[in-house]
């Protein structure tokens, strides 16, 4: 990690298209750190609770009951939503009116939670968070922004804070508003606040594993800002000093594994390959390469765009079958895995691997599934990134099902590569759960950066044809599997 003096002294503090999420509980100085962040740093400032409270005061207004999910999600649908900026709340504008004020109430406070958890209503409001942040040069806050809304996020930061603290803050942002309120009842609030969000079943309060965790108690307003000011140089400071020279490691690699590369290569680009996303046609050492799985051809596909080595890549035992696919395999530096059970020699190569400095290419899902419908993440990244603390690059890979010479316009071939995850809340993480959960935050926010750009490579190339039927098929016959399954 840089130290305070590295990162004061860096000369471009973000970027102009950085994405910062800010979370965490109630009266932990989320909306007052977010636009303080954006004002510093020439950002546009999202205040996403306003636009739940928005339509929560819109819902009182029409005497629409907080558990009704139908009747808010129609109020959505229909309304004209706005933010504007202003100082120093955001300008909140429904239907044409200015509700800025009306909309922080402790009536509204009361029931914001609730209108929040409905998952219909959440799905609608997140994609538009989404696509103001796509844009970039946006600081977010909420409570599941880095988790669930921007999982692709430059910086992820998550201000913690005793209860005690975070009720003198609150009962004196009251007291500065005019309003007069007993400092017991600000302590209730926060404590059932805190209970609804944390148990809600549609994203809950979660410290996302690569957060930045930053306990606020003891510190003062300015305090604050500046730490997070500095928290946010954390992660471009990290990217600017990774190794990304091809050439570098073009000369390191052994004759076999250049070799490889050049056949792999040559047929990605005979059948039309697109790589988006990476700084250089390599990546860089002692990652976690994590892709999702859709056919046969993607470990040599996937693989042949890396430009590293070595890379050990994790492979299912039943390919070792034969002498000559063993001796292939293993030529290849491949790890077998039996996904019967948990196999332990499996992990022990991994794990030694990672600490050596090289990469590791795996499917966390396990195995194979239909383009389109990703997850769930098993429980391998989990552990091994617990373990190795080894930084994950994320790999969406499209298009493999339906490969022709020349490319397939049906079933365009993209390997789409993330930033590089650190898991800076792995401490904090595992301070207050055990290792299961920790796994499964681990692979939820796996799933959910690899949904993203799914998401994104969609938006670039539009879903053809070819690939609406497959997705259509596989549903089909995971729920003729399934017939008591919840048709969604």
């Amino acid at each position: 990690m840089p130290t305070r003096t590295e990162l004061e002294a860096a000369t471009e503090a973000v970027a102009g298209d950085h994405v910062i999420a800010i979370d965490g509980p109630a009266g932990s100085g989320k909306s007052t750190t977010a636009r303080a962040i954006a004002r510093r740093y020439g950002l546009t400032y999202v205040d996403t609770g306003a636009m739940y409270r928005a339509l929560t005061l819109a819902a009182r207004k029409a005497d629409v009951a907080p558990e009704d999910a139908g009747s808010l999600v129609q109020l959505l649908a229909d309304a004209r939503l706005r933010l504007e900026p202003a100082d120093p709340d955001t300008r909140v504008i429904w239907n044409g009116h200015d509700v800025s004020q009306a909309i922080r109430t402790p009536e509204i406070d009361a029931t914001v939670s609730t209108v929040a958890a409905h998952r219909p209503v959440r799905r609608r409001m997140v994609e538009r968070q989404r696509e103001l942040a796509r844009r970039g040069g946006v600081v977010m806050e909420g409570r599941d922004i880095g988790s669930v809304v921007l999982s692709l996020a430059t910086t992820k930061i998550y201000l913690d804070g005793s209860l005690e603290a975070r009720a003198e803050r609150r009962w004196r942002q009251e007291r500065e508003r005019g309003r007069t309120i007993d400092r017991a009842d600000v302590i209730r609030d926060l404590e059932a606040r805190d209970r609804r969000d944390q148990e809600r079943e549609e994203g809950p309060l979660v410290i996302s594993p690569d957060a930045l965790v930053l306990d606020t108690s003891p510190w003062s307003l300015e305090r604050q800002l500046d730490e997070v000011a500095l928290a946010c140089r954390i992660n471009p400071w990290l990217d600017a000093r990774v190794d990304w020279d091809e050439r570098a490691a073009w000369r390191a690699m052994p004759g076999k594994y250049r070799l490889v590369y050049n056949v792999f290569a040559f047929v990605a680009q005979m059948v039309g390959q697109r790589v988006v996303g990476r700084p250089a046609a390599t990546v860089p050492p002692g990652v976690i390469l994590a892709s999702n799985h859709i056919s046969w051809f993607d470990p040599p596909l996937v693989g042949g765009s890396f430009r590293r080595s070595p890379v050990r890549t994790i492979a299912k035992q039943e390919l070792f079958s034969g002498t000559l696919a063993t001796a292939l395999f293993r030529w290849m530096d491949a790890i077998p895995i039996n996904r019967r059970g948990y196999d332990a020699d499996a992990f022990d190569a991994a794990r030694e691997a990672l600490r050596q400095g090289d990469n590791l290419f795996m499917f966390p899902e396990g195995t194979r599934r239909p383009p389109g419908l990703l997850g769930p993440v098993k429980g391998g990244l989990g552990i091994l990134a617990q373990e190795t603390r080894a930084p994950i690059l994320p790999v969406f890979v499209r298009g493999t099902c339906a490969l022709s010479f020349g490319g397939n316009p049906e079933s365009p071939h993209e390997v789409r590569y993330g930033p590089i995850v650190r898991l800076h809340g792995l401490d904090a993480l595992q301070a207050r759960f055990d290792r299961k959960v920790v796994t499964k935050r681990i692979g939820d926010m796996a799933l959910a950066i690899l949904e993203e750009l799914q998401a994104r490579s969609y938006a670039d190339r539009p879903l053809t044809d070819l690939e609406r039927a497959v997705q259509v098929e596989a549903r089909r016959r995971i729920r003729s599997k399934r017939p008591f399954a919840r048709q969604d």
